[in-house]
């Protein structure tokens, strides 16, 4: 009995023994069914699902044991990383798709790769399962990646030189700066598969020696393998010379245009010049997509306008060998040309001004008063542009670096104006009230001061009828005293408050880099004392004015006391719309007074502008010359002759404004020096 219970006992154990076998059995059965990784499918979604996030240390834990012996889990990270970044990936999308049945451990999927480098990219790829101990895991190559990858090879992305240089024409579309086409067909070394192959083929098309363009090729390839290496070049676009070309594999078609500037020194100035950027610009514009080699907008508009001029380099995401070598172009974004400009710029009124002075050191600018179009800015000594294209004789880079200072554009830079602030004065005396047309002041005497609180120091005036000179008189002879009592009347904090109205001490919105003008060089911009305040009034002091600024404020007498907006560039339109850059600056009354008293200038028998006069022609003008003198005794001072002027036809509105400023023309007549060209242009304009 004994035994027969001993043996129960023994089966009993067996059988619960075998139940738990069996159950664990079923349970990890159960386990490994459910794991993430327990089928390829499984392992392959979870893998993408990884890479989708960049977990890409993740993605490493699901290689299989030989694709880990192939590659370290720092290399893999590093070359995944190192792809997204080449290409500015910004996501990655990628669906697993069905696996054909005779091969179920083979997981298709497709992904679309979203690149701000090249845009786009989706292609079909596949991915081999192993089945391991602990999972199903991806028996991963480079293919994985891309189809075409291979052990050692490389992922590049390669620069596309930028599409053609927006185009400058003047109002009428009369050229500026244009591109003269040319094409170049040759070769880049890295994207190159049989260097002898190609070169025998491409001098047969172009009747040249094999041996010589393998040489060439060959040469350019130790310097740079991925810059293109020119063969032979073409005027115009090559079309016919270019098409049996197409054929040869291997081979690139690049423009190699030239910049023109067909106007030369006439309008230099306005439309700057290019260059082959220097190492300097190239390590502040990197990021901009330069790169050694490029032109790049040195002055002018060229420089300005240069984002909106130059074309934007295109880009090729490639796979490449590990010397290099392109294999296959994965995506591509094509190079963009820039866009034109058209300025307003009216070459007659251009060429008449710049005559005048083209053997000087001036500038000047042209303002019809109605739009603010600038319809003529010139700088004198000139240059020649197209010879920083086509290189420049060393007499020549001599003059252009010497102290005339050829490449400064003197339209847009600050001068003392003289007595064309005169202008300025009287319209904030009348618009204060302070004075009146009729105020009046006798200054017989010659010399002036307040008291004897100046000392030594007396404002002086040129010779004049004598009696008494009122507002309309003092204008006209340009009566130095008269205008220093002016502003001691009006007091210095309105007449700061007038200038800022003016614009002063603000930049003048025009892409021309501008020099704001200003009437105090104190860092808290004050009129300091009495006599720098009276020297101010009458053009003098601390003042320094632009051609472009003096030109825009006598616009205000033309506007009913609003000053007008200049502007150079056309709307695409080809229009200009109307702004004012300051409203009511004074009131329509001053402004057509000072109109009138400007007129008077030209007018009157003893005015100063009186040699100017034209029949058939409103002009209305004011002299100027600044006396730059070491000293008050200083008797071989520089002058700086100045003339501000706006005209129209008889009985109508003035349509142009101009303002010029000729340096050194002490002994040459001083400000009178320009009227000879002034009244050439009046006569051309209006006959």
């Amino acid at each position: 009995m004994k035994q027969k219970w001993k043996e129960i006992r023994i089966n009993k154990r067996i059988a619960i023994s075998s139940v738990l076998v069996v159950g664990f059995m079923v349970g990890a059965f159960f386990f490994f069914m459910n794991s993430p990784d327990s089928t390829p499918d499984q392992a392959m979604q979870q893998y993408l699902e990884h890479w989708e996030e960049g977990d890409y240390q993740a993605m490493y834990e699901l290689l299989s044991a030989e694709a880990k012996k192939r590659i370290s889990q720092k290399e893999f990270m590093k070359q995944h990383e190192s792809i997204a970044k080449k290409m500015k990936q910004k996501q990655i999308k990628l669906d697993m798709k069905t696996a054909q049945e005779k091969d179920r451990n083979t997981i298709p999927f497709s992904a679309k790769i979203v690149s701000s480098l090249v845009g786009n990219l989706s292609f079909q790829n596949k991915a081999e399962l192993v089945e391991e101990d602990n999972g199903w895991r991806v028996n991963w190559t480079p293919s994985v990646i891309f189809p075409e990858m291979k052990e050692g090879d490389q992922i590049r992305t390669l620069r596309i030189p930028p599409g053609q240089r927006g185009e400058i024409t003047a109002r009428n579309g009369e050229p500026l700066a244009v591109n003269k086409k040319r094409t170049a067909v040759g070769m880049v070394p890295n994207e190159v598969t049989d260097l002898k192959k190609t070169s025998k083929k491409l001098a047969k098309a172009l009747d040249l020696e094999p041996k010589d363009v393998y040489k060439k090729v060959k040469s350019g390839a130790k310097k740079n393998p991925d810059r293109f290496v020119e063969i032979k070049t073409w005027k115009g676009d090559g079309k016919k010379q270019i098409k049996p070309l197409k054929k040869i594999d291997d081979i690139s078609i690049r423009d190699r245009s030239l910049r023109v500037y067909p106007r030369k020194d006439l309008t230099a100035h306005v439309t700057g010049y290019i260059r082959p950027i220097t190492e300097k610009q190239l390590k502040k514009r990197k990021k901009e997509g330069y790169q050694k080699g490029d032109w790049i907008g040195q002055r002018g508009l060229e420089q300005t306008m240069e984002e909106h001029l130059r074309g934007a380099p295109g880009w090729k995401v490639v796979i490449a060998n590990k010397n290099g070598k392109q294999k296959k172009v994965l995506g591509t974004k094509p190079p963009t040309d820039g866009k034109d400009l058209q300025v307003t710029i009216d070459l007659e009124t251009q060429a008449q001004l710049y005559q005048g002075m083209k053997k000087d050191k001036g500038g000047g600018v042209a303002i019809d008063p109605r739009t603010g179009e600038v319809l003529a800015m010139v700088s004198a000594p000139s240059y020649d542009p197209n010879q920083f294209i086509q290189g420049m004789s060393q007499s020549e880079w001599k003059r252009i670096s010497g102290p005339t200072q050829p490449l400064a554009n003197r339209a847009k830079l600050t001068y003392a104006p003289g007595s064309t602030m005169k202008a300025i004065t009287a319209a904030i005396g009348l618009d204060t009230k302070k004075i009146t047309p009729k105020t009046t002041y006798n200054t017989d005497s010659g010399k002036w001061q307040k008291n004897s609180s100046w000392g030594g120091y007396y404002v002086t005036r040129v010779d004049n009828p004598g009696g008494g000179v009122d507002l309309g008189k003092a204008l006209a002879w340009s009566d130095n005293i008269y205008f220093a009592r002016v502003g001691l009347k009006i007091g210095a904090p309105t007449m700061i408050k007038y200038y800022k109205k003016f614009g002063f001490d603000e930049t003048i919105d025009l892409p021309l880099q501008v020099t704001p003008s200003q009437y105090a060089n104190s860092n808290n911009k004050t009129l300091k004392n009495e006599i720098l305040l009276a020297d101010t009034a009458y053009g003098q002091g601390q003042l320094l004015v632009s051609p472009l600024h003096l030109a825009t404020m006598y616009t205000t007498f033309a506007n009913q006391g609003d000053m007008i907006k200049p502007k150079i560039l056309m709307d695409s339109d080809k229009k200009v719309k109307r702004e004012i850059w300051k409203e009511k600056v004074i009131s329509p009354q001053t402004a057509n007074k000072v109109k009138e008293l400007l007129q008077g200038v030209v007018e009157r028998p003893k005015g100063s502008a009186r040699d100017l006069k034209v029949k058939g022609v409103e002009l209305g003008a004011k002299t100027g010359t600044a006396e730059l003198k070491q000293s008050k005794e200083d008797e071989n001072g520089r002058e700086l002759g100045w003339l501000a002027w706006m005209a129209g036809k008889e009985g109508e509105k003035p349509d142009i404004v101009v303002a010029t400023m000729v340096d050194e023309v002490q002994d040459r007549g001083g400000s009178h020096y320009i009227f000879p060209t002034i009244k050439k242009m009046l006569k051309q304009r209006y006959h």
